[in-house]
């Protein structure tokens, strides 16, 4: 257990000295969890609306739909350079601007799939 946290920590470490510019420039970031086609993002500031939510990638197009905890959604592009951009919204995403990178810092082999674990930062309309 203590070797993968410190893994992750490490990995996640890494991510930040990757992509620098990406770093210093961000107003949000945090951390993500995928199995499967499910993902929950976790902001690094626990009020933010977007802390928690649940979303769903679709494997045939580089989108990913999440919903918050009070029921609003958003939709991201994500590229295969992990670069996403949020194109819609409902709620308080509906005029939504937001854009940045996503990071991959481990991924472990499960019986019931792959689960990923990574980091994401970048201009967030809050």
């Amino acid at each position: 257990m203590k070797i993968t946290k410190k893994l992750v920590c490490f990995g996640l470490l890494s991510c930040c000295f990757a992509a620098p510019e990406l770093y210093a420039a961000e107003n949000c970031s945090g951390l993500w969890v995928q199995v499967g086609t499910t993902v929950v993002i976790f902001d690094d500031d626990h009020n933010a609306p977007g802390h928690m939510a649940v979303g769903v990638c679709d494997a045939r197009t580089p989108r990913c739909t999440y919903t918050d905890r009070g029921g609003d959604t958003w939709t991201d592009d994500v590229s295969v350079a992990g670069l996403w951009k949020t194109v819609s919204g409902t709620g308080k995403y509906a005029n939504q601007k937001s854009s940045g990178w996503s990071r991959t810092a481990r991924i472990e082999y499960r019986p019931e799939g792959r689960v990923y674990v990574g980091a994401w930062g970048g201009e967030c309309s809050r």
